[in-house]
């Protein structure tokens, strides 16, 4: 049964009365239940009540009269009623019982009312006559519900949205894997000429397309404008319209009506279009950028109120009178973030291992943390902004080709065979058959070292013309060059840009291929690769130089990285972090903010937020345009001259040097742990490591220069003096012997979550699930409170493995500095924060490290 909502003043309850008599025959046929407030029991909550049943209903009659538009909690129910019609697309039925200014309501007078032409039920020289009227318009309302409530999709609609394309048979576990199982809603961008550009969450998409009437969403290719479609369309089918899906190869050519109803009789199983309310049907287009005659298409869609257009760019839509799309709203897909990629990736884990999850809550965070890693490196986030689009597809892919056991015979890593396996899967796709792939990977190789050669990263058509003729006179071709640039084009692998300079549609896809040619031919470029390796400071040498490690086993290419990391910060001794080193940093250890255990039972998955929200805000930051004063840095206080300049600007290439080629060496060891034999992996791992530790002391012989110290807290003291005039009136004015003690314990909190920051670089540029007995071999063999962080740093996070009486006794013995001793204990609370810890286990950490906890602080506040 149908669900009737009525809404009323209790001053016209003589005409409900005798509308509920005329309803009868609807009721006692099973087809109308009516629900009016009268029906509340005693005892049940009166609004409550009313709002359960205003957002159970099917229908919604709004008894109008001036009793009604005069009442408060009509008035109210009338714009519940609304909402519930724009978000729902819930039925509103405005009956007029009587003649008042209802019309200058103008949500109401935007529906049709009832009876015919809004004549008030009391106008009738019989008010019965009135009454069948409306009986008249509510029935053909039933049955236009009935009849799309009914429609049934064709099973090869229902199996196409459902289907996750070519990624169907992607996961291990699940014979076919569906829409449903990993969708993740994207974040967009808004695009209105009226203000800046927002940030929209679509996961509130479903709910408010009604509202918004009609949408445009851009994206790029793989970027889930598809998949986008699909979620739409079952929602808009939950709440009873009837989308019709359109994605036309032939440009879309042709009436657009019978483009729409040949779609619907593709889709559904019964009907045409005709039979419904254009308000009920949504059409979604896809890919309408192909679209020959888009103008004549969007006047012929002007009718129907909800629509989804998707493009591939929104500024592409080159209208000669933009007014056609002013009342559109506009979104363009974002790639994924740190926060929704840890979304989807907890999805694909879920469905595999739940189980495992069941029984050892941290086994979903080791499996988030690993996986996640695997995608961060694979994305290129690690090293910088990226080489992959951060969409879902390419996210999946890799998750997948992870699950895929690479051939034994291959020389390729397991991270290099995700990217081949990638590759592969677009050539797959577009009929490229096996014994093609070689051909196509081939060509691609050659093609990428050529443009590479030529200092760029595409060519123009003379330079692609030379690139053939060396090509051609070197390989066989059995395949057309035209089919080769077309089947490249398609699948996205090359392209054409607005000037018609031809080059990679991707960084990742490029970089695979030079590092290619470079590892099948390293006697004849042992030049490059010299370059390349002195000079990983620039992002396209670090990834090059990974791809190429991906691609051999050859030890050149490790002997040059272990070469250039021995002369970076070469003035330096490695910092042991023992008491020695540390006794001026010790003697301030006081000052230092102490690490506080949270209490049992704490919220874990809120704490992981946090840091995903940080990480998101920093890639959403490097995705904005930087003005170049804000990236270059900013000094106050003083000129500086242009020698100091270059000192400034020498320390900070020489950094930034030294960090990169310490993540490429981290992310070789990670990709080759099973390969390289133990010497060798102890080796770079240890040389990695003392590349930060030799940062690490260069950093420790500035602040322990009294006269440096002094001049930075005089500079925190000015800081501090500027913002007096800030502090709230009751808040007490600090003396100055105050703010001096204030400006201090700021310096050497900053010093020492400098130490922390460098430490905790070390341990996830070098650590791995798979390198933990490296790491442990290691911090034997050094014996020094440095590495002895670093290993444990790096078992706790990867290997999930918190040894409390080792730390404990390591702690205690004479060479283990108070700093040293902060830095480990800041490390064993990040790592309770962020995993679930066992009562008696949390009890034995506080009391074998001697770690207070949050709850012990806030008690002895009160009794203090």
């Amino acid at each position: 049964m149908l669900k009737l909502f009525i809404s009323y003043s209790h001053k016209d309850e003589n005409h409900i009365n005798k509308f509920l008599n005329h309803l009868a025959p609807f009721k006692n046929n099973g087809i109308i239940d009516e629900w009016y407030d009268r029906k509340i029991l005693t005892g049940e909550n009166f609004q409550d009540s009313i709002d359960n049943n205003l957002d159970e209903a099917d229908f919604i009659l709004l008894a109008i009269s001036d009793n009604f538009l005069a009442s408060p909690a009509c008035i109210e129910e009338k714009d519940r009623a609304l909402t519930l019609y724009k978000k729902n697309g819930i039925r509103v039925i405005p009956v007029i019982l009587s003649p008042c200014l209802w019309h200058k309501h103008k949500e109401l007078s935007e529906l049709l009312a009832v009876p015919t032409d809004g004549k008030p039920i009391t106008k009738f020289d019989d008010v019965n006559s009135g009454w069948l009227n409306v009986l008249e318009w509510l029935e053909k309302v039933i049955e236009e519900h009935k009849k799309i409530h009914s429609l049934e999709l064709k099973e090869d609609f229902l199996i196409f949205l459902e289907s996750t394309d070519i990624l169907s048979k992607s996961h291990k576990s699940k014979d076919l894997l569906k829409l449903e199982d990993i969708f993740t809603y994207p974040i967009l961008s808004t695009y209105d000429d009226k203000e800046s550009r927002k940030r929209y969450n679509s996961v509130n998409l479903p709910d408010e397309i009604l509202e918004f009437g009609k949408v445009i969403i851009a994206g790029e290719k793989q970027s889930g404008k598809t998949a986008m479609c699909k979620i739409l369309f079952s929602q808009l089918r939950k709440l009873n319209f009837v989308p019709i899906y359109i994605r036309d190869k032939n440009k879309f050519l042709g009436n657009p009506e019978n483009l729409l109803q040949k779609a619907y009789s593709e889709q559904y199983s019964e009907g045409e279009l005709k039979d419904f309310n254009p308000f009920r049907i949504v059409p979604i287009i896809d890919d309408f950028h192909f679209a020959k005659h888009q103008e004549k298409i969007i006047y012929a869609l002007d009718k129907y109120n909800t629509q989804l257009i998707i493009v591939d760019d929104i500024f592409g839509l080159n209208f000669n009178n933009q007014n056609l799309i002013i009342d559109y709203q506009k979104f363009k897909i974002r790639e994924f973030t740190a926060i929704e990629r840890d979304e989807l990736i907890k999805k694909w884990i879920r469905i595999t291992e739940e189980s495992k999850i069941q029984i050892n809550p941290n086994h979903l965070q080791k499996s988030v943390d690993d996986k996640t890693e695997l995608i961060e490196r694979s994305l290129g986030k690690i090293l910088g902004k990226g080489i992959m689009p951060s969409y879902p597809f390419f996210i999946l892919s890799l998750l997948a080709a992870q699950d895929i056991q690479k051939p034994l015979d291959q020389e390729i890593t397991s991270q290099g065979h995700c990217y081949q396996a990638l590759i592969y899967l677009y050539l797959r796709k577009e009929g490229v058959t096996n014994e093609q792939i070689d051909i196509y990977s081939n060509f691609l190789t050659e093609l990428a070292f050529f443009i590479y050669s030529k200092k760029s990263t595409d060519i123009t058509d003379e330079q692609f013309d030379e690139f053939l003729n060396y090509y051609t006179g070197k390989f066989n071709l059995p395949i057309s060059v035209t089919k080769i640039v077309q089947t490249l084009a398609n699948v996205n692998i090359c392209k054409f840009d607005s000037f018609n300079q031809f080059g990679f549609s991707y960084e990742y896809i490029f970089y695979f291929f030079i590092a290619k040619y470079i590892s099948e031919n390293i006697d004849q470029n042992k030049a490059i690769i010299n370059y390349l390796t002195a000079n990983l400071h620039k992002d396209e040498n670090a990834y090059i130089t990974i791809f190429i490690a991906h691609h051999t086993k050859s030890s050149y290419i490790l002997e040059e990285l272990l070469l250039n990391a021995q002369i970076l910060f070469e003035e330096f001794e490695p910092s042991s972090l023992n008491s020695e080193e540390l006794s001026f940093f010790d003697k301030n250890e006081d000052k230092i903010i102490k690490a506080l255990l949270p209490e049992f039972n704490h919220d874990t998955d809120q704490e992981r937020k946090k840091i995903l929200q940080r990480k998101a805000e920093l890639e959403e930051d490097e995705t904005e345009e930087v003005d170049n004063s804000r990236s270059k840095p900013k000094f106050e206080h003083r000129e500086w001259n242009d020698e100091e300049m270059d000192e400034i600007e020498k320390l900070d290439t020489n950094l930034r040097l030294s960090m990169k080629t310490v993540e490429v060496m981290g992310t070789i060891i990670k990709n080759r742990s099973g390969s390289l034999n133990l010497e060798s992996l102890e080796n770079i791992f240890n040389e990695g490591m003392k590349v930060h530790l030799r940062i690490l002391s260069s950093f420790l012989n500035v602040i322990k220069d009294e006269d440096a110290e002094k001049g930075m807290v005089e500079f925190l003291k000015e800081r501090l003096d500027s913002i007096k005039e800030e502090r709230e009136e009751n808040e007490r004015e600090l003396k100055p012997d105050e703010i001096e003690k204030l400006a201090r314990k700021i310096f050497w909190n900053l010093n020492f979550g400098v130490v922390h920051g460098v430490i905790t670089k070390a341990i996830h540029s070098l650590g791995s699930s798979n390198l933990l007995t490296i790491a442990e071999n290691v911090s034997t063999k050094e014996g020094t409170p440095s590495s002895f962080i670093v290993n444990h740093g790096i078992r706790m996070w990867y290997g999930k493995n918190l040894r409390v009486k080792e730390i404990a006794e390591r702690i205690e013995k004479n060479n283990f500095s108070k700093t040293a001793e902060s830095l480990i204990k800041y490390k064993i609370v990040e790592h309770v924060r962020l995993h679930k810890i066992g009562y008696k286990e949390l009890r034995k950490i506080e009391k074998e490290l001697n770690l207070s906890s949050r709850k012990l602080l806030v008690e002895n506040k009160k009794k203090n």
